[in-house]
């Protein structure tokens, strides 16, 4: 069973492209994280608890008491168990790296660039440049956490800075980094551009792979011929319509926490914290989903929010089909160089 907390709505950053709607001062009371925690230790199976916002670490005590209940549920049940939290790295002194380390939990860092990107993209809320601390607090994560992902949207106007961000990231420790398109974006003036650094980050993905220090840099990682040899893999595959579920301040039950928004959609909902989980229209979301992909040419692979989020939908999915088109282009031949070089059975190089 996987259970995501979205604990807040507020944050303390006014990102100029945000999904997760307007920000206010709704928080998730105890009494429903509890609930929601009660729905995950009710589960079977493995349990993976995540933390999302708004800013989930303006909501840290609501954060480490349900992490300590979880874990020791777990450990009375022989239940595996693995936290998760996805943050803008804004709020990290000592109280909360301890508590990432001894939690194990995997973070997820979202960060758009160098710092005179990060400022322009990823402002505080009164406008201050957020970059300097965001690199800084990213950089000391990574001297002392070992699961760590880095998330970092890309538009047009940052693609040139692409190449020295990934390798300042690699050079600081950072094993895991995904790179997300802004799909509401119009990459048409861009693609020239993004089409000569995509086949060089591709192929640094793909050679380090080879390596005792892998970059598994999404989304190129996953055609590297042979998987095994990435050590250290992140738990938390996406299981959309199925036994995931997001849980809004209110206890509105969502599939996927970018669906969430200012929690006003109801077409998206799939239940709440009094009626329960309806697995079904979560279900009936997820064949939509897929369904438009396919339409759309994504591919294999494609987010199955796109179709269900706000905005202009046939855009976001004439997009997405571009990159999976130019990551095929960039990452298979490098990846047929690699399994020549090792004399490996030719695999099927289709990204997952």
């Amino acid at each position: 069973m996987k259970v995501c907390l979205v604990l807040t709505h507020q944050c303390n950053l006014a990102c100029s492209y945000c999904y997760a709607g307007k920000k206010f001062n709704r928080h998730m009371s105890d009494e429903t994280a509890w609930k929601g925690l009660k729905l995950l230790l009710q589960g079977t199976g493995d349990m993976e608890l995540s933390f999302f916002g708004g800013e989930p670490f303006l909501r840290y005590d609501t954060m480490v008491a349900m992490s300590r209940v979880a874990r020791g549920a777990a450990r009375r049940s022989g239940r595996r168990l693995s936290i998760q939290v996805t943050t803008n790295a804004t709020i990290l002194e000592e109280k909360q790296l301890r508590f990432l380390e001894d939690y194990q939990v995997w973070t997820a860092f979202s960060v758009d660039g160098p710092e005179e990107i990060q400022d322009v993209a990823r402002p505080f809320t009164n406008g201050r440049g957020s970059g300097r601390l965001v690199w800084r607090n990213i950089e000391r994560a990574l001297e002392r956490l070992s699961r760590v992902h880095i998330l970092m949207v890309v538009a047009p106007q940052t693609v040139d800075h692409l190449l020295p961000a990934v390798e300042r990231l690699y050079r600081a420790g950072a094993g895991r980094i995904s790179l997300l398109p802004d799909l509401e974006a119009d990459w048409s003036r861009a693609e020239d551009k993004l089409r000569e650094v995509w086949p060089q980050l591709a192929r640094i993905t793909l050679l380090s792979m080879l390596t005792d220090q892998p970059l598994h840099l999404a989304p190129f990682s996953s055609y590297f011929p042979t998987t095994d040899r990435f050590h250290g893999e992140v738990s938390g595959k996406c299981d959309f319509g199925g036994e995931q579920v997001t849980i809004a301040p209110s206890g509105n039950f969502y599939p996927c926490a970018r669906l969430v928004g200012a929690d006003i959609r109801t077409d998206v909902r799939v239940g709440d914290i009094r009626s329960g989980y309806d697995i079904s229209a979560a279900q009936a979301l997820k064949q939509c989903g897929e369904d438009a992909l396919r339409q759309g040419g994504c591919g294999k692979g494609g987010c199955q929010c796109i179709a269900l989020m706000p905005g202009d939908v046939k855009g976001q999915l004439h997009w997405s089909g571009e990159f999976a088109r130019w990551t095929s282009e960039a990452a298979a031949p490098v990846a047929r160089e690699i399994e020549e070089a090792l004399g490996t059975k030719p695999s099927e190089l289709v990204a997952v």
